[in-house]
């Protein structure tokens, strides 16, 4: 290898390439995801330590700026890694050397949907020493998971109606694997709350055979005293229940007595 060579390589310039090719068109939290990882060697021969995946999620924050009495909030777009794969053991590419690995593994069951502002995508990369990694971004149409989206149309029937979608840091109370919480927000726009609430909130917490569900019931404020409670900020109810998949045959109906329960 010649001394230019060598050194163009390690600045991006003739190395080596990496593509993901992923078999899915829609991606669903706890499912398999299969694809194939493309490799092809540049003008110069490179050991690659590993090839790798990560799975990488958007979400909101705020953080002040200024100083003192003149502090300002900025929303601010934050990324957070959900999972990282190693797919391969060190080796050597030889110049313009193919090679293909398999790609196959599941979707964490806490990966958001795609909606609002939030984006998840696959980020392939290559480890080489002393050279810039190569790598590829694929990004993800993602359903929620299963049983969150039973939840979300038991509330549909209700008469609710998602209003806003957004992924914000997560409190320290709900113990969340990543840094964030994916939040639905649903409006009653018929049915037997309409006149009764504002709002409700879902968060979601998933495991693998059930999904733990934090809810925020915002009662509709009624003449002087509902004003004052809005004001104060104890027009909200925070409730939190277990679904299993044996719940699912009446979830409207436990929807139903849950939410009647908090907004009176």
């Amino acid at each position: 290898m010649s001394f230019f060579k060598n050194i163009l390589s390690k600045v991006g310039i003739g190395s080596a390439t990496v593509e993901t090719e992923l078999f899915n068109n829609v991606f669903v939290p706890g499912q398999p995801v299969e694809g194939v990882v493309n490799i092809t060697g540049g003008k110069v021969t490179q050991d690659i330590d590993t090839v790798y995946i990560k799975i990488k999620s958007t979400y909101e924050d705020e953080v002040e700026i200024g100083e003192d009495d003149e502090e300002t909030e900025v929303d601010v777009t934050r990324t957070a890694e959900i999972m990282r794969l190693q797919i391969s053991e060190p080796f050597t590419l030889n110049p313009e050397e193919s090679v293909s690995f398999d790609l196959n593994f599941t979707l964490p069951w806490d990966t958001p949907a795609t909606a609002g502002k939030t984006v998840t995508w696959v980020e392939t990369g290559l480890d080489i020493k002393m050279a810039i990694d190569p790598g590829d971004k694929d990004y993800l149409n993602v359903t929620p998971h299963p049983l969150a989206e039973r939840v979300l149309d038991a509330a549909m029937e209700l008469g609710f109606e998602i209003s806003e979608v957004v992924c914000e840091p997560a409190p320290a109370a709900m113990d969340m694997r990543v840094p964030f919480v994916q939040e639905f927000e649903l409006k009653p726009v018929k049915g037997s709350f309409k006149n009764r609430l504002d709002e409700i909130e879902l968060v979601f917490k998933p495991f693998e055979d059930s999904i733990q569900i934090f809810m925020e019931v915002d009662r509709k404020a009624k003449g002087v005293f509902g004003h004052l409670s809005e004001m104060m900020g104890t027009d909200e109810t925070m409730v939190n229940f277990l679904v299993q998949k044996k719940d699912l045959p009446d979830l409207t109906g436990k929807m139903n007595d849950i939410i009647e329960e908090y907004c009176a």
